[in-house]
């Protein structure tokens, strides 16, 4: 039988794809006209004379439209037509395909491309003076390309000015710009102005802060400020949910068994205008640089989390296990289970309406772990082993300031590292990763610990 053959398809984000799209504020059928154009592959439906022509050309660019619907829908398509979208769409293949952008470029990009071109003509005397104090202050470490750091400065300054009274900042960047002070009270943003509210114990704090950085960070301090202890107070269940409910997102830290017993955090981005903060939409960049970074925090800061997907990890607590895991490669090399089999039901109800269940049902897994960890350190002694926590898994490594007497000198310890992480075992038999809070984790570490230095006081007997 003849192996089918055709054209390599080139896979992009189909959602990232949909939000630049968005956000260029261009319709399908715009970017469809567009790429074609650079790929000269367009319908030419203006230069179409007769009705028989008009006809043939609308609908050709009828199917084009439907081809890039495809695109969309999929995210399949040819490098050739990748590099077409990318360059109508103002951005790069590697962030259509789902990779890291840049925060604000567009803004930065524009004031670079306008203190050039001043530059240039030498239309901005003010320009000139603060980027020679600029390399004056950085005489001992300049900066490769200061146009486009001052672009960058500049742009945070806009960003700043527009939250409170322009005053003499904004008659500074007139001159600094050359724009019109209408121009630069547009809405622009670089890191975005961002609305906070929490509901810690009964008690209101509101905030304005700037960038998703900053939304992140005021989270971990008001815990920590208002709420010292929380892992303590709300036990080893507690549960860490992220919601949308656009345009507003929402943090909420459940103590297990006490309903009332609830902390929440609530932000939106807000643009400023001359009528006020208007609350809007977070855009895709937001949402890249924020929902995975709170998913990380809330899995090293609670055992059970429900994503802004809706999905909650872990769905059952039968079905965790402990995996070990090559560090360099991630190679899977042993999944402990234990003695979880012997947990009796009722045992496991009891903990978990006192809110301590998961901590107990990990106790139970780990009493196995031992004896996976144990044949995979057998290139060296006990005592040249190191157990760490590490975020939400173990890392057991060589210590690297031990050496060891080779055939005539020295040498540096043989390196070798695994990760040990909690998992939940689905029903297809793959793994997924689960929350595993400091805390919880570093009582596993420590039982590691213990072990390690029986064997190695073994050792040395």
């Amino acid at each position: 039988m003849k192996a089918k053959t055709g054209r390599p398809t080139f896979q992009l984000d189909k959602k990232r794809l949909k939000s630049v799209r968005e956000e260029a504020k261009l319709t399908q059928a715009e970017v469809t006209r567009r790429a074609y154009a650079l790929l000269d592959k367009s319908a030419k439906v203006d230069e179409a004379k007769t009705d028989e022509e008009k006809d043939e050309a609308k609908a050709k660019e009828e199917a084009a439209t439907k081809h890039y619907q495809k695109i969309e829908r999929t995210g399949r398509t040819s490098r050739a037509m990748a590099k077409a979208l990318a360059e109508v769409l103002n951005t790069t293949v590697n962030v259509l395909q789902g990779e890291a952008p840049d925060k604000g470029p567009s803004l930065i990009e524009s004031l670079e491309r306008q203190f050039r071109h001043q530059l240039e003509t030498g239309a901005s005397p003010a320009l000139q003076e603060a980027l020679a104090q600029d390399a004056l202050a950085q005489r001992g470490d300049p900066d490769p390309d200061p146009v486009r750091a001052f672009a960058e400065q500049v742009a945070k300054r806009i960003e700043y000015m527009q939250l409170g009274p322009p005053g003499g900042e904004l008659a500074r960047l007139v001159e600094l710009t050359g724009w019109t002070e209408a121009q630069l009270m547009e809405p622009m943003s670089i890191d975005g102005h961002w609305f906070v509210m929490s509901m810690i114990h009964g008690g209101r704090r509101s905030e304005i802060v700037l960038g998703v950085d900053q939304v992140q960070l005021w989270i971990q301090d008001s815990l920590r400020d208002f709420c010292p202890g929380f892992h303590r107070v709300f036990g080893t269940d507690c549960a860490i949910t992220l919601r949308e409910e656009l345009p507003w997102l929402h943090v909420e830290v459940q103590h297990p068994s006490i309903p009332a017993m609830r902390n929440t955090f609530s932000f939106v981005r807000c643009t400023p205008t001359p009528s006020g903060l208007h609350w809007v939409n977070p855009s895709w960049r937001d949402r890249f640089w924020l929902d995975d970074s709170l998913l990380d925090w809330a899995f090293i800061h609670a055992n059970f989390v429900v994503g802004f997907d809706g999905q909650a990890v872990p769905s059952d607590m039968r079905a965790l296990r402990l995996l070990i895991a090559r560090r360099s490669d991630g190679e899977h090399l042993a999944v402990v289970k234990g003695n979880m089999e012997e947990l009796p039901d009722d045992v496991l109800d009891n903990f978990k309406r006192q809110g301590e269940s998961h901590d107990v049902v990990v106790s139970w897994i780990a009493a196995g772990l031992w004896e996976a960890v144990e044949p995979l350190l057998h290139d060296g002694p006990a005592e040249q082993w190191q157990v760490q926590q590490s975020g939400a898994c173990i890392v057991i490594r060589r210590d690297a300031s031990i050496r060891w007497e080779g055939p005539g000198r020295c040498v540096p310890v043989p390196s070798g590292e695994y990760v040990v992480q909690l998992v939940e075992q689905l029903g297809d038999g793959k793994f997924r990763r689960v929350p595993w809070r400091q805390s919880s984790a570093e009582k596993i570490a420590e039982r590691l610990k213990q072990r390690l230095g029986e064997e190695a006081e073994r050792n040395r007997v």
